[in-house]
């Protein structure tokens, strides 16, 4: 048992020095602040402020592998620099103080446009961060691993005049172009920025569906190829099969309303239109509904009310 913690004992100092090689080899300057890339963390973690162009002081805790701690001292938007000049723009940074070191969550890395993999060069295991443009790809960063399998890289933050050239939350320009390239959804607004010239898109965040309103794309989302007649012959009396669906949420929300109910007649076509705040009133309309038409068309009895599942 003594043999195998010795060796154990001098493994671990081999793995330590190994690291501490690399990390010398890895020099920068002391305005660079040493960070590790890291998957599994849900967000970026930074412990100093001048990372931050925006920042929400307000202390908070944080799920980490050992259980809940205090760590966090506020929140905001965060601008870093890697070794190679790529800028990460993070709109929901952490700061932690307390931090022993900083964490760069993938997840900003894929939302800045950027691609990650892994690549083995001379049996040593690095991280590519790369950038697809015109149909070629680009490698931007090149960031180390250590030992026990964590990737770490240096920071440093951006100029402000940098950091005030980046129009992040502005979508007018982005609502413009996005209305005259004809309504693409965010990934591919996000291949024809990278992938073609004469729009000041490039300095652009891309928005998702959500981060603005656009009322063609609200209407085209309503719009359903017909399906083909299953009946042969539609019925020739006046009310006496009524078809329904309900359709929704609407985007942008019409007031409280949050649905539409249709009710269409199979023979003639007449509809009516009805708003819903929520699926639970569907019901309670459509009685209402058919109260309505017996008094006014007491000859055409309802025979049949046609519904699907919504």
């Amino acid at each position: 048992m003594n043999i195998i913690m010795t060796l154990f004992l001098i493994c671990q100092t081999l793995f330590v020095q190994m690291d501490q090689q690399i990390m010398c080899s890895s020099h920068e300057p002391n305005k660079s602040d040493m960070c590790l890339a890291d998957c599994a963390t849900t967000h970026t973690i930074l412990k100093n402020r001048e990372y931050f162009s925006n920042l929400n002081l307000a202390d908070a805790n944080v799920q980490t592998i050992s259980g809940i701690s205090n760590l966090i001292n506020g929140s905001g938007r965060a601008n870093i620099m890697l070794p190679r000049g790529t800028t990460i723009h993070v709109d929901n940074a952490l700061y932690s103080e307390k931090s022993r070191r900083n964490l760069l969550s993938f997840k900003d890395i894929r939302q800045n446009g950027y691609h990650i993999e892994t690549v083995n060069e001379n049996n040593r295991e690095f991280l590519y961060v790369t950038l697809v443009s015109n149909g070629k790809k680009e490698v931007l960063e090149k960031i180390s691993a250590l030992s026990y399998g964590l990737y770490f890289t240096y920071i440093r933050h951006v100029e402000t005049n940098v950091v005030l050239n980046k129009k992040i939350n502005d979508p007018t320009t982005f609502i413009l172009w996005h209305d005259r390239l004809g309504h693409p959804g965010s990934s591919m607004m996000r291949k024809i920025i990278n992938n073609s010239h004469g729009h000041p898109l490039r300095s652009h965040k891309i928005f998702s569906a959500g981060d603005y309103n656009c009322a063609s794309c609200s209407q085209g989302k309503l719009i359903v190829k017909p399906s083909p007649s299953k009946i042969v012959v539609e019925s020739p009396v006046f009310l006496e099969r009524i078809q329904g669906d309900i359709c929704g949420p609407i985007h942008p929300h019409c007031g409280p309303f949050r649905y539409f109910m249709v009710l269409i007649d199979a023979s003639t076509r007449w509809s009516h239109v009805c708003l819903l705040s929520t699926r639970n009133v569907a019901f309670a309309r459509l009685l209402a509904q058919i109260i309505k038409l017996r008094a006014q068309f007491p000859d055409n009895p309802i025979k049949t009310i046609r519904l699907d599942n919504a």
